[in-house]
């Protein structure tokens, strides 16, 4: 009984995350066909973040997941009106956080670090790992880059 229990309250609580998401974020991510392969996730607090990360003036989204088959933990981006999905670990290679995001300890929003790609200044996501210098995730018009902050 305390298992069925158990199940229910995990089963309850991941429905009421993917229900947190705005709409069309939560709409994409089972369109795109994500589901199927990742798991929303919430081991890092904001679990998701709203941003326009690609300069076309409407909100984007950056969400924690966890990919089912290996357990990876990772980001995956959407953006509005876009049919790429944009995978950042989670089985996927990226960066100096791997393919794997488990040592990531912190992410936010940042808009006043000046990473400068084709003389604009970009919004990005500043992530924070274990025994790695922080980094700034940045779109460059085509896919997201790692950029090691300095100092």
């Amino acid at each position: 009984m305390k298992i069925l229990l158990t199940i229910g309250c995990l089963f309850f609580s991941l429905l009421s995350f993917a229900a947190q998401l705005p709409e069309w974020a939560r709409k994409d991510f089972e369109k795109k066909g994500l589901k199927d392969k990742f798991e929303l996730a919430d081991y890092l607090k904001p679990s998701y973040l709203e941003v326009d990360l690609n300069g076309d003036m409407t909100v984007d989204i950056a969400v924690l997941v966890v990919e089912k088959q290996t357990g990876k933990k990772g980001i995956i981006i959407l953006h509005q009106n876009d049919p790429n999905v944009y995978i950042l670990g989670a089985g996927n290679a990226f960066g100096d956080g791997g393919s794997d995001f488990v040592k990531m300890e912190s992410w936010k929003i940042v808009n006043d670090v000046t990473i400068r790609r084709n003389d604009r200044i970009r919004t990005g996501i500043e992530v924070n790992f274990t025994e790695k210098s922080p980094a700034v995730i940045i779109f460059d018009g085509k896919e997201y880059n790692w950029q090691v902050q300095e100092g």
